[in-house]
């Protein structure tokens, strides 16, 4: 620290501390903040500790939580970490460069503020990919649907040991790992070592001089070792640590040649000793590649990732100061290196493709490719359907699909689009799944064509769709399938109308109007909904209610649904496949769905039940409320079921009532119980055999047949796919 300080020192710089604020986004700005400024202090006497303890006096708290941003910059374009020496220095030469004036920021809050900055910067490509209006979700919305309590685990890296579908996969560290790496017997360098705890031994073996060279950068990060390569050729490496005109002789000393009786490039001698300080900026030992190879990971989770907000994580995780331009340059790297993977994985599709067919006979497996004028063959959809599900679906399942489709989480740009089932206990049963490029009206026609020939639905007559309310789904819905009833998920419903008609008011009669169970019913609540707003009765009007309302569903379909959230639920349970490479998603996918086939099946053959455990939960509730109701027998097995002034009437025989909830459901409605509760009869035999165990057991009669490890896939004869990546073909 300087110790007079002097104001026309022109080595002092002006610091502007803001502090007690909170950071807000859209844009990144810095609210009710206290400031001080520094004008009398020689900051480039002081160290990153010393400046901490400096601002902690200064504004009486203690924060990690530091950023700069010069004075002309916006902060969304110009705010930096200030997290350690070397952040410390950059801040300093920054300022000396741009009219000696800094701004010093306090996080107090711990916000997440370079997600914030690359929301921003993302925002104008995001609107190229918006979804239909009519398909935003808003989950703090009531539904009011069949319940499915179960979770779906995801079997998570039951991949993990092929190398091929690992390709671009994060390494996942087995769980009884221990800590410290236990070295090989013999010095053989394995790529797999944590980074951190590399170091050079004696004596060891390497494939090539640049194996040892990453090796080497590691070192040097992880212990803040100024190495530099003295000689470095493709025959010989000479490594010393700290160069003679930085910092006082380093004894450190590594040479590396090859061996003369064998192809291994080794350590041959070693001075293992360091007498030098810390550094946190490196020389050529940590070059763009080294830093593209560790964020390799991070960028196949994001590829839309800021070359600042890689500095930032950089400084944070490494404790290093990089360049933006190395990090630039490390992004580009990086998505060579996915891209050539990428490519691998999309060329062997049609081996893929042919393995499930062989190992699962019946099976469908459709690849799609586009022919370009150049002769070009681009990947188009990819369409799976495993017979045994499909089979299980046609034996146990009622006649009830949820289609929906949802974006993949990699660097390819696509969506997996799906067909959902409910088995006999009311939980989810994926049926058919396709990765696309694009979800619109042509790619739903074709999902939906291969879906219909798989159940042999024809037109769709007897079948139910869910769905939301994607134009292009409806509109391929209605062409394909003109028989088939069709649903729309009222949470989409309610979000859009929630936009223009606001007020608890218009949510409660809109849910009143959906789970409106006769014709008379639902007219009564719209006109209420017309005398408050003729607006709202005529948005709802147009959005065609015989789709969304209860009392215009077909009866003998056994689900009263009127949300999708079977398809949310499979949705939800794949989210994390969904970042995987195709091939590796659509394996894990399989394995998800095998794997529940066998668990679900050995859960039902313990059951000692007529019917399902959700299905005699159902009753049980039911059970206590219909003490209330009153029953008055008029005529064999008919009854009227009272409530004060509601009444209700019910046939046993034909298992109905007036309200049609039993006829839409397949279980007795409250009214239903009631009368049955008179009788002294069990409920569970009045219920639909779609409950039953012997349904569900039927849905999980049969099983996917295992598929083989990538490199046992067949060759076949057909032009690899290529794919679109970020905008661009790319060329197997």
């Amino acid at each position: 620290m300087a110790s007079s300080p002097n104001p026309t020192d022109q080595n002092f710089i002006v610091v502007n501390f803001h502090y007690n604020g909170q950071f807000a986004p859209n844009p990144l700005v810095y609210f009710d903040p206290d400031r001080a400024s520094v004008r009398d202090v020689d900051f480039s006497g002081f160290g990153y500790e010393q400046f901490m303890e400096f601002l902690h006096k200064l504004t009486k708290s203690r924060s990690k939580d530091i950023y700069f941003c010069l004075p002309q910059e916006s902060l969304g374009l110009g705010i930096h970490t200030l997290v350690n020496d070397g952040d410390y220095k950059e801040s300093l030469d920054l300022a000396y460069a741009n009219d000696k004036r800094m701004n010093v920021y306090v996080d107090h809050h711990n916000e997440p503020i370079f997600d914030w900055i690359e929301a921003e910067e993302s925002e104008s490509e995001n609107e190229d990919l918006d979804e239909d209006e009519d398909s935003v979700i808003q989950d703090s919305y009531f539904v009011d649907h069949e319940e499915d309590d179960a979770t779906y685990p995801f079997p998570a890296n039951k991949t993990a040991r092929d190398r091929f579908l690992n390709i671009l996969c994060e390494p996942i560290e087995s769980e009884d790992q221990d800590d410290e790496y236990v070295p090989p017997q013999y010095p053989v360098y394995d790529e797999r070592q944590p980074w951190d705890q590399m170091k050079p031994m004696i004596g060891m073996r390497f494939c090539n001089p640049t194996e040892l060279k990453h090796m080497l950068s590691n070192y040097a990060v992880a212990n803040g070792y100024d190495l530099w390569f003295e000689k470095n050729d493709s025959d010989r490496l000479l490594v010393k640590c700290c160069k003679k005109n930085k910092s006082p002789s380093c004894p450190f000393r590594l040479w590396a040649s090859w061996m003369g009786k064998e192809k291994t490039f080794q350590i041959k001698s070693l001075v293992n000793e360091h007498n030098c300080c810390r550094v946190f900026k490196f020389g050529s030992i940590v070059t763009y590649r080294w830093i593209g190879k560790h964020f390799m990971s991070q960028i196949i989770e994001n590829p839309k990732m800021s070359a600042r907000k890689m500095k930032a994580k950089a400084s944070t995780t490494f404790n290093i100061n990089v360049s933006v331009g190395q990090c630039r340059n490390a992004k580009k790297f990086a998505l060579q290196e996915i891209e050539g993977s990428l490519i691998e994985h999309y060329g062997r599709l049609w081996s893929y493709g042919e393995k499930i067919i062989r190992s699962n006979p019946g099976s469908t497996v459709r690849l799609d490719v586009d022919i370009m004028p150049d002769s070009t063959t681009l990947f188009s959809k990819f369409y799976v359907c495993f017979k045994a599900v499909r089979d299980g679906w046609l034996e146990g399942c009622r006649p009830v699909i949820g289609l929906d489709g949802c974006f993949l989480k990699g660097i390819v740009r696509g969506e997996v689009i799906s067909a959902v089932g409910r088995d006999a206990n009311n939980h989810i049963y994926p049926l058919a799944w396709a990765v696309v490029c694009v979800e619109n009206k042509e790619t739903w026609k074709w999902f939906i064509d291969l879906l219909m020939e798989d159940i042999n639905g024809g037109l769709g007559a007897g079948i139910t769709l869910l769905s939301d309310g994607h134009k292009g789904l409806l509109q391929a819905v209605k062409e394909r399938c003109p028989e088939a009833e069709h649903r729309q998920c009222v949470r989409h419903i309610l979000a859009n109308f929630n936009k223009r008609f606001t007020g608890q008011q218009y949510i409660k009669l809109f849910w009143r109007a959906v789970r409106a169970s006769t014709v008379e019913k639902f007219r009564g609540i719209m006109e209420k909904i017309k005398s408050i707003d003729t607006h709202a009765y005529d948005y709802l009007i147009d959005r065609d209610p015989t789709t969304w309302s209860k009392a215009f569903f077909q009866e003998g379909r056994d689900c009263d649904a009127v949300e999708n959230g079977v398809s949310e639920s499979f949705n939800y349970a794949i989210k994390h496949a969904r970042r995987r490479p195709i091939i590796t998603m659509l394996e894990e996918i399989r394995l998800f769905v095998m794997e529940r086939i066998y668990t679900q099946r050995v859960e039902g053959m313990e059951w000692d039940l007529l019917i399902c455990p959700a299905i005699r939960k159902r009753i049980e509730d039911l059970k206590v409320k219909q003490r209330l109701w009153g029953v008055t027998p008029c005529g064999y097995q008919k009854y009227e079921v009272r409530f004060t002034d509601v009444a209700y009437g019910v046939d046993l025989i034909a298992k109905k009532c007036a309200c049609r909830i039993w006829q839409l459901t397949g279980i007795p409605c409250l009214h239903g119980v009631a009368a049955i509760s008179y009788l002294n009869h069990d409920v569970e035999a009045y219920v639909s055999q779609s409950y039953t165990t012997e349904a569900y057991l039927k849905c999980y009669k049969y099983s996917i047949n295992p598929l083989n490890s990538s490199e046992m896939w067949p060759d076949v004869p057909y032009h690899k796919p290529f794919f679109v990546y970020a905008g661009i073909f790319c060329v197997t």
